[in-house]
């Protein structure tokens, strides 16, 4: 099987932001400001494929009573996002 191809980074994604998912269904992300007393975080969303920003917005971090995460670690933690919600690898989700 061949290697898959990579993406191509567009000149319009900021520094410090981190793909996730493929190149036809993934998003940047730019984590712009984190609030661990509250659970929130800023997070700024862009288009995979072109880089356009897609959305800049504060989310809450939701997870099971049995799953508990901390947001420090997002750009580790982030699995995939919906347009909606941005699930995390422990189960819990920012919304």
């Amino acid at each position: 099987m061949g290697e898959l191809e990579k993406p191509i980074r567009e000149i319009s994604i900021p520094k410090g932001a981190f793909r996730v998912g493929d190149s036809e269904n993934g998003y940047y992300f730019k984590i712009e400001k984190i609030c661990s007393n509250k659970n929130n975080v800023k997070i700024l969303i862009l288009s995979g494929r072109n880089g356009v920003r897609f959305d800049s917005k504060w989310f809450s971090l939701v997870c099971p009573k049995d799953n508990q995460t901390s947001i420090q670690n997002l750009a580790s933690e982030i699995e995939s996002f919906d347009g909606e919600k941005i699930y995390l690898k422990s189960g819990c989700w920012l919304k």
